[in-house]
């Protein structure tokens, strides 16, 4: 009897254990994806809209595309608290028209003669098409301080967010520190930020080594160098913030930089649910699976009946540096 009580119990604790889940129901439906920042740099600011993965899983793609289906012929308009209006229109690009040299994309224009009268080259990034679902703003201006709202008009239903663009400190300078790998003694070279810290408010940060068009060209699997901070231990004046000790799902720092190498580094002001948003997207990548791990899920966002993403307002103070030869 005792070993009939003891085996009962083997049971109930491992059957308690496991619950089915189905990662291919076929009830799921496909939900709007919003990609959307607007800065203080000039603009255009590009919002792109996709539909969710419902199906099988995909093999990522490592290149300047990946296997997300845009959402086209959809009315956005962007505006804010002191009556900016700006509707957005596709981005329309036939790179088939363009030629590409050591100064870009261009085209030659002709005249109904064959003459060549003018040369237009490729403002906006080549791998932010309409076939890929972006659309930009036309004469909209990000200024710190402001609220942004989203209204987005797709497929008979609306959407809508607002994001509040705090300001930035200015970067003073960057300052390097060298750091030795314990695992295979290799050198890293950690840029060190010098910067005032706004007090009496909580700040939250987001750090990057290239600037938003590049990560947004690139998949994340290709590129990742960004990381998230509050201000909870930095100090009025932050005399040497090691950018490699903030919030990433993997290091910031690329393992090939070195004495002489061109830096580029960006400090963007975050929201609260900002800093959250990309906090939790942060612990879902570093999310192993196991038994003791929340499911996966979606995480937070600003965006209302039902779409997925994040539309951003963020103010930028950016530095390009070289790295000294004395490391």
């Amino acid at each position: 009897m005792r070993k009939l009580f003891v085996l009962s119990l083997f049971v109930m604790l491992f059957s308690g254990c496991i619950e089915e889940y189905d990662l291919y129901r076929a009830d799921i439906v496909q939900r709007l994806v919003v990609e959307g920042l607007i800065t203080n740099k000039p603009g255009p600011y590009y919002i792109r809209l996709t539909e969710s993965q419902t199906g099988s899983f995909k093999e990522p793609d490592y290149g300047y595309t990946d296997a997300a289906i845009a959402v086209k012929d959809a009315q956005i308009i962007i505006s804010d608290n002191i009556n900016q209006i700006d509707t957005l229109i596709p981005v329309d690009i036939n790179l088939d028209e363009y030629t590409l040299d050591r100064f870009g994309y261009y085209k030659l224009v002709y005249d109904s003669f064959g003459n060549i009268v003018d040369t237009l080259f490729l403002k906006d990034p080549f791998a932010f098409n309409y076939n890929r679902g972006f659309y930009k703003t036309t004469h909209l201006i990000g200024i710190p301080g402001r609220t942004y709202s989203l209204r987005i008009l797709s497929a008979g239903k609306e959407y809508q967010a607002s994001s509040f663009m705090p300001p930035v400190p200015e970067i003073d300078s960057i300052g390097f520190a060298k750091e030795i790998l314990e695992k295979d003694n290799a050198v890293n070279i950690i840029p060190l930020l010098y910067f005032s810290e706004p007090q009496g408010i909580k700040n939250y940060y987001l750090i990057q080594l290239n600037d938003d068009i590049s990560i947004r060209t690139y998949t994340a699997g290709t590129l990742w160098q960004f990381a998230i901070v509050s201000d909870e231990f930095l100090q009025p004046y932050v005399n040497g913030l090691n950018i490699s000790q903030g919030q990433t799902p993997r290091s910031i720092i690329y393992p090939g930089y070195g004495p002489a190498d061109s830096l580029y580094v960006a400090l963007s002001s975050l929201t609260r649910d900002g800093y959250e948003f990309y906090k939790i997207l942060i612990q879902q990548f570093k999310n192993d699976g196991g038994a003791y791990q929340p499911s996966p899920g979606s995480p937070p966002t600003n965006m209302s009946n039902g779409a997925l993403g994040y539309f951003r307002a963020s103010s930028i103070s950016e530095k390009k540096t070289k790295i000294p030869r004395i490391f």
